[in-house]
């Protein structure tokens, strides 16, 4: 992934604010909890299932962008205060609205001003995991347009739902095994289509699929 890539998807997370509307950030959730303690020595054993393990991953790991609809290879960590849990992940699918139904919606004319929806669906199962009790797995989409243009997470706040939009009634709460979509609405400027959404587990290596 190339630097400028990793930086849209890092703007991607700015939040922004105004009236009625609020444009919430994803934070990276960047930060590293590695043990670099000289004194962790890993036994012969170890270090060949570590290398195991990784070529596993390697064999596992797409070798470019998926196509919305597939599901992304192996499982993905999100992290909870209650814990982390293993995901399945599929970008499922993605719609787009009209800057007329966000006003509709009730969305101030000079908040969303050349801009439109796009509703971002992705599928998890929960592999592992522990305190599943409305986790934001979606917290990590992201929407890329053209020229990785960034859209902004949006939060609509005391506005009515989008038409043709994500669902009014969410089911959010999740067990192991269970499989669910979860929706997210993104804003892009008017002019510029969506290429690609992403899941940006880890933002030097999100994972990405193309938009057709």
């Amino acid at each position: 992934m190339t630097l400028h890539r990793r930086k849209a998807l890092l703007r991607a997370a700015v939040p922004a604010a105004a009236l009625a509307l609020v444009l919430t950030g994803c934070g990276s959730d960047d930060s590293d909890d590695s043990d670099d303690s000289a004194d962790a020595k890993p036994s012969a054993q170890e270090g060949k299932k570590e290398a195991a393990d990784a070529e596993e991953a390697e064999d596992e790991a797409p070798s470019g962008p998926l196509t919305v609809g597939q599901k992304a290879p192996g499982t993905h960590e999100f992290d909870m205060s209650s814990g982390k849990a293993q995901l399945e992940i599929t970008a499922e699918k993605v719609d787009t609205g009209k800057n007329a139904d966000l006003t509709a919606a009730g969305l101030q004319k000079s908040d969303v001003k050349g801009q439109y929806p796009v509703f971002v669906h992705f599928t998890y199962t929960v592999k592992s995991g522990s305190g599943l009790k409305e986790p934001d797995f979606n917290l990590k989409a992201r929407v890329l347009g053209e020229d990785d243009k960034p859209g902004k997470k949006l939060m609509a706040i005391g506005a009515d739902p989008i038409k043709g939009g994500c669902p009014e009634e969410r089911d959010d709460d999740f067990k192991v095994g269970d499989t669910k979509t979860l929706c997210s609405t993104f804003l892009l400027d008017e002019g510029t289509d969506v290429e690609q959404v992403a899941w940006a587990g880890d933002v030097r290596d999100p994972l990405l699929w193309n938009v057709e």
